[in-house]
């Protein structure tokens, strides 16, 4: 038997095989080839073994007697690696956005790597990942979890650190508009901006023109579906009939709006009869509605 100065391996326990050139063949050499011998080093990494020591663990097994020892007196082993480098880890995140595109908006999706391992040190084998957003909505993640497995057993992961944008035209205030305006052409335009934080955008002028503001919008802001409405049935300054009910009874008088309101809303309205200041709820046009 002859044990060889430099050896490499791929697994991750080494035999007398892995080392040693076993002269002969039969049942007993091949016996011999699968004795146990260590554990290999890590994927990628290199250690030395002594061929005495070797020899000494080996005394007690069967068949190994009479054995001439021959060959090297260090043994230095290497193991086989796969690399992951930093190129194929964007690659891998660039092909996880491809095959998500549909939960994606129809924008212009970029991914910026802020930090990422630069190489990473598997197993040899059939490499598989599977990439997990820090967002199930992927949009909008600071993070992407890489969990690898080689040959269908977990060999490590990884964290990337990401900014993920989405460049898209959307609609923007382009003067202040203050809340209960009406939208008008000259009020807004497109600009090309980043909606990873957005919640609902309008990506068209054409469904906001008529409609009314919920809020004070600031210029320069981004119009999202929850700041716009339906035009008010009901507006400030209106005379209106308030309709009050108690059971079967039914009783109306005359009112001054004090504000604008959609159907459902509760505004203040003045009674005219008894000058008081009464909270109803917009029923239709020119009718509100209160219970006493």
């Amino acid at each position: 038997m002859h044990f060889n100065p430099t050896v490499t391996v791929s697994g991750s326990r080494i035999v007398l095989g892995d080392i040693a050139t076993i002269q002969g063949a039969g049942d007993q050499h091949k016996a011999l080839a699968r004795l146990p011998v260590g554990s290999s080093p890590a994927p990628g990494k290199s250690k030395d073994f002594y061929t005495v020591s070797v020899i000494n663990s080996l005394q007690h097994r069967r068949g190994v007697t009479n054995i001439d020892w021959q060959g090297s007196p260090n043994i230095a082993v290497t193991r086989t690696a796969t690399r992951i480098s930093q190129k194929q880890i964007e690659a891998i995140l660039g092909q996880f956005l491809q095959d998500n595109r549909n939960k994606l908006p129809k924008a212009d999706i970029r991914l910026q790597i802020l930090r990422a391992p630069d190489e990473l040190i598997l197993p040899e084998g059939n490499v598989t990942w599977q990439v997990t957003p820090s967002r199930a909505a992927i949009l909008g993640s600071s993070s992407f979890s890489i969990a690898f497995a080689v040959n269908g057993t977990p060999a490590g992961n990884c964290i990337v650190r990401s900014r993920l944008k989405a460049l898209a035209n959307v609609a923007v205030a382009a003067v202040s508009l203050q809340r209960g305006e009406r939208v008008k052409q000259s009020s807004i335009r497109l600009e090309k901006r980043d909606i990873s934080k957005l919640d609902a955008p309008y990506t068209e002028l054409a469904g906001l023109i008529g409609k009314e503001t919920l809020k004070t919008i600031n210029a320069g802001t981004v119009l999202e579906h929850d700041f716009i409405g339906l035009p008010s049935i009901i507006h400030k300054g209106e005379m209106v009939t308030i309709v009050a009910r108690r059971g079967t009874m039914r009783l109306t008088a005359k009112g001054l709006s004090r504000e604008n309101g959609h159907k459902g809303e509760m505004i203040r309205v003045k009674n005219i009869s008894s000058n008081k200041m009464v909270y109803c709820r917009v029923d239709r046009p020119g009718m509100v509605s209160v219970e006493f």
